[in-house]
């Protein structure tokens, strides 16, 4: 048995309000060549699909016209998607009924997990399970069962993954006596001890991480929601995202797995670089030096060989630039993000020693309430309800306090 395995898509992304969707089909045509490279039998694609709930109409024209081409060049290929966090399932699977004869098998409810796929490649067959990400109470405890109640609807993810993880055991051991040679999951979580980066949507506190070794059972997990490429445990794997969606991913080489299983013997993995359209970039420097196109990162990098991907300056200046970005962005057509938090903290030290020169700590002490107040409105903003974003809040004050006590 052949696959690619991809996952993270998220079609119709937006950076820094530039739209990917040029990107992405790049990336598709770099995916469609992987397939047919690897005479494969699946692809895999792990979840968050689509960037929103509701993506937009070009991220749909997008998807469609792609796997159409893909069963048009490769007939016999099953293709499996799961809908992740970032999905809608009820949207993203809509049709799945329909699509289904057609090879094209769409995991959206976690109760239907527990139905395989059987693939066949040569003279064996593999059982492939379908584990969409579990949302709070898409999944209720058995353990309730036969008491007089309820099952009890679950919330945390570990609790849900714990409940799916019975139920798939189950369900393996039944596929094996069915006459599957191989079981493989196809499952949209955060594994324990995974490492996350700036673009994925973050879970709080670790009631959302999984012990991946719930799922040890089967010969191969194909993982999405980390966007770095690891091994998150013995047969478990995350390809991460097949292109970087934040510049702390500048430089990094991007990739889909080519996964072969064979009867008794463990997976192998095999990582295929996806060449970008546009690299990505972050370059640090002085604005005069950006501005004459002379500027060298400290890392030896050039901003003019840069000029051609998508770029973050971070400014190294003491004072601010008004207006950095349309200053630059001649020179640099793909420049999507300028970082002056150099300058904006080498102000905000100054007003702070002015005014213990003054001795006036009530003032410095009011300043500091301001600056906490702004911010925590913006959170306020975005989470709602204090105790939401109490976390981001102490934090934020740690940072502050540490601000104020460099020289």
């Amino acid at each position: 048995m052949k696959m690619i395995h991809t996952a993270d898509l998220h079609i119709g992304k937006v950076l820094h309000e530039r739209s990917l969707i040029e990107d992405q089909r790049h990336m598709f045509s770099a995916l469609l060549a992987a397939v047919t490279e690897h005479s494969c039998n699946a692809l895999v694609i792990a979840g968050d699909v689509y960037d929103r709930s509701i993506p937009p109409p070009d991220a749909v024209k997008l998807l469609g016209p792609f796997l159409g081409q893909l069963k048009k060049e490769c007939p016999d290929l099953e293709v499996f998607l799961i809908a992740g966090n970032h999905d809608s399932a009820s949207r993203l699977g809509f049709g799945k009924e329909l699509f289904a004869e057609l090879g094209v098998h769409v995991g959206t409810d976690p109760e239907d997990a527990c139905t395989p796929v059987t693939v066949t490649a040569g003279r064996e067959k593999t059982a492939f399970f379908m584990l969409p990400f579990l949302a709070a109470g898409s999944l209720k405890s058995v353990l309730t069962c036969g008491s007089g109640r309820d099952p009890a609807p679950l919330r945390s993810q570990s609790l849900l993954a714990a409940e799916a993880a019975a139920r798939l055991e189950k369900a393996r051991l039944e596929a094996l006596e069915n006459g599957a040679d191989n079981t493989a999951l196809i499952a949209h979580l955060f594994a324990r001890d995974g490492v996350s980066s700036q673009s994925e949507r973050a879970f709080l506190g670790n009631a959302e991480l999984v012990d991946i070794n719930l799922f040890s059972g089967f010969d191969y997990v194909a993982l999405g929601h980390l966007h770095t490429f690891q091994q998150a445990g013995e047969k478990a794997f995350y390809p991460g995202s097949p292109l970087a969606y934040s510049f702390s991913e500048a430089g990094r080489e991007k990739v889909f797995l080519a996964v072969t299983l064979e009867k008794g013997k463990a997976p192998r993995v095999e990582p295929v670089p996806v060449p970008p359209l546009r690299k990505m970039a972050r370059l640090k420097g002085k604005f005069a030096s950006f501005l004459r196109g002379d500027a060298v990162d400290e890392t030896g990098a050039s901003a003019q060989e840069a000029a051609d991907g998508y770029l973050e300056i971070i400014l190294t200046d003491a004072a601010l630039i008004d207006n950095p970005l349309s200053l630059l962005s001649g020179r640099f057509p793909y420049l999507l993000r300028i970082d002056q938090s150099n300058a904006i903290n080498a102000r905000l030290r100054e007003k702070v020693a002015v005014l213990r020169t003054m001795h006036d700590t009530d003032a410095a002490h009011t300043m500091e309430e301001d600056i906490i107040g702004h911010f925590s409105a913006f959170l306020g903003e975005i989470y709602g309800a204090e105790d939401a974003y109490a976390e981001e809040l102490a934090l934020f004050k740690d940072m502050l306090l540490e601000a104020e006590a460099e020289p």
